[in-house]
Formats: C-alpha cells, sequence, structure tokens
C-alpha cells in the first residue's frame, strides 16, 4: 500500500514538472529558466567623454541607470550631483560620503511610485544622480537606481565601488 502511494506521487510529481515545462516553453510570456544579470555591472566607458551618452531603456520603458567609473563619480562629487546612499540607516550613520543623502532600499522598494516621487520631490528628474551603498558584494546600489528610474529618473548613475573604495581613496566622508 505504501509504496504504491510513494510510486504514484512521484509519477504526479513529474507529469506536473513536465506540464509546466511545456506551458512555460510555449507561453508568450515565458519565465527564463536562467537569468543574465551581468549587464547590471558593466561600466559605462564613455562616461568620461565630452560627448553626452545616448539614453538605453529597459524593455519596461524606463531610462536605464548607468555604472560609472570612480574618476567620473569623484568628479561628478566635486560638480555637486546628490549621492544617494540605499544602506539602512545604521550603517549610513556610522560613515557616508559627505553630503549624501540616506534613501534606504528596503523601505523605498516597497513604496508606490507617488511615495517615491514624494522622496525624490526635491531631486531634478533631468539631473544626474549617484546610487552607491557599502560596495563589494552590495547590490543595494543597482536595486535602488533602478527602484527611482522606474519612477521617472533619467540621469542615474551607478557607483559601485561604493563607500568602502571611496574611503580606501581618501575622498570626503562624514559620520
Amino acid at each position: 500500500m505504501k509504496r504504491s502511494l510513494l510510486k504514484e506521487i512521484i509519477i504526479i510529481i513529474c507529469i506536473s514538472v513536465f506540464l509546466g515545462f511545456t506551458v512555460n516553453f510555449f507561453s508568450p510570456n515565458k519565465i527564463p529558466l536562467v537569468q543574465d544579470y551581468s549587464s547590471r555591472y558593466i561600466v559605462d566607458s564613455t562616461s568620461s567623454d565630452k560627448q553626452k551618452p545616448v539614453r538605453q531603456y529597459t524593455k519596461e520603458g524606463f531610462v536605464k541607470p548607468v555604472n560609472v567609473k570612480v574618476q567620473d563619480v569623484k568628479k561628478m562629487f566635486d560638480e555637486g550631483v546628490v549621492f544617494i546612499d540605499g544602506r539602512p540607516p545604521e550603517e549610513f550613520a556610522a560613515g557616508h560620503i559627505k553630503g549624501a543623502v540616506n534613501i534606504p532600499y528596503k523601505e523605498f522598494k516597497d513604496k508606490t511610485t507617488e511615495q517615491k516621487l514624494e522622496i525624490l520631490k526635491a531631486y531634478d528628474k533631468e539631473k544626474p544622480l549617484v546610487s552607491y551603498c557599502g560596495g563589494g558584494d552590495c547590490e543595494i546600489s543597482i536595486d535602488n537606481a533602478y527602484e527611482m528610474a522606474k519612477a521617472g529618473y533619467n540621469e542615474l548613475k551607478i557607483y559601485l565601488g561604493g563607500y568602502k573604495e571611496w574611503e580606501e581613496l581618501g575622498y570626503p566622508t562624514e559620520k
């Protein structure tokens, strides 16, 4: 009795998996089995050029944030561009890029578009904003930038080196 029940469960699971893959394969809105996130880490090599780079749009229709080199980030800092730190408030309080604004990703991501716009209302949608986090394996800077882009901000830059690299280079920080 137990053996036949186990056999039936295994058969049902196999049929379910097979049907799931088959439906997904033929669906116009198929779910990719393997995601390629490598483009999230490509650094824009044209950002140092005098020529303004062409905007790229995501398939969702918003302007894609751009990863920038540390030299360009420092130049933007010197020009007074606003820096957005997406780390939790306690990490931000322990140290951050001088003059940065703390918009914690974990709280920001769950807001409605209207609430996000209210938080960002002090910043021009067409002027650069630099999103950063702790650096290293931290992806908060990427995720926060995409959330801001979805809200309609078109000049988002992502600083992948983050606070760690900034501090190591001896650039201005504050607590």
